[in-house]
C-alpha cells in the first residue's frame, strides 16, 4: 500500500518527472505550476492538520500558512527526501507552531458526516470506517499521528521517522503494538 519511492511512482502525481517538472517551475516562480504540485498534497495537508486541530477555522489558516511555507521556502527544498516527506514536515512544524501560539492541547474529532441518500452497501462502508474511526480515536495523539502517516499520507517508517524524528526501529515496534491494539478493539466491535 506504501507509494514507491523517488524512482517510481510519486504516489500523489503521476510520476517523479512530472512533479520535479512542476517543483522546478515553481521555484522559477510559475504559480500554476505551484498550485497543480499542491492541488495533488492539498488533501493529506487538510486531513494532517485536522487530527490536531479541531476548529475549522485554524484548520484553514493552517492550511494556508502552510502553503506559504512551502511556497516561500520551495527553493530550500532538496533531493534528501521526498517532497511529500517535506511537506508533511512544514505541516508539522506549523501545528506546533499554533499551540505555541494558542497555549491550546490538540483534540480529535470525528468528521462530520455528510447527510445524503445511501444505499446498504454505502451505509456499511459507512458503519465499517466509523467503527475504524472510533478505533483510531482510543489511540493516544502519538499513536494516532503514526496511523495517519503510514496510512492516510502513506509515508514509509523512514520517512516517518524523518518526520517524526524516532529512529525506524521505534516506529515499527509502535506500529506492530498499534496494529494489534486497532486489532483488539475492532473484535470488540
Amino acid at each position: 500500500m506504501k507509494a514507491e519511492k523517488r524512482g517510481g511512482s510519486c504516489g500523489f502525481l503521476d510520476n517523479s518527472c512530472a512533479e520535479d517538472t512542476l517543483i522546478s517551475k515553481a521555484n522559477k516562480g510559475d504559480k500554476n505550476a505551484f498550485e497543480l504540485l499542491m492541488n495533488s498534497y492539498l488533501k493529506v495537508i487538510y486531513n494532517y492538520i485536522c487530527i490536531h486541530v479541531k476548529s475549522n477555522e485554524d484548520v484553514q489558516d493552517i492550511v494556508q500558512e502552510t502553503m506559504f511555507a512551502v511556497w516561500s521556502s520551495l527553493k530550500s527544498f532538496g533531493n534528501g527526501s521526498s517532497f511529500r516527506t517535506w511537506i508533511i514536515g512544514i505541516v508539522r512544524r506549523k501545528i506546533c507552531d499554533y499551540y505555541r501560539t494558542t497555549y491550546k492541547t490538540p483534540i480529535i474529532s470525528l468528521s462530520d458526516v455528510e447527510d445524503s441518500l445511501m444505499n446498504e452497501d454505502e451505509i456499511d462502508k459507512l458503519n465499517k470506517a466509523i467503527d475504524v474511526k472510533k478505533a483510531v480515536l482510543s489511540l493516544n495523539s502519538t499513536e494516532q499521528e503514526l496511523v495517519f502517516l503510514a496510512f492516510n499520507a502513506q509515508l514509509t517508517y523512514q520517512e516517518i521517522s524523518v518526520v517524526t524524528q524516532i529512529p525506524v526501529g521505534t516506529v515499527k515496534s509502535r506500529m506492530s503494538t498499534i496494529k494489534s491494539k486497532l486489532r483488539k478493539h475492532l473484535e470488540k466491535e
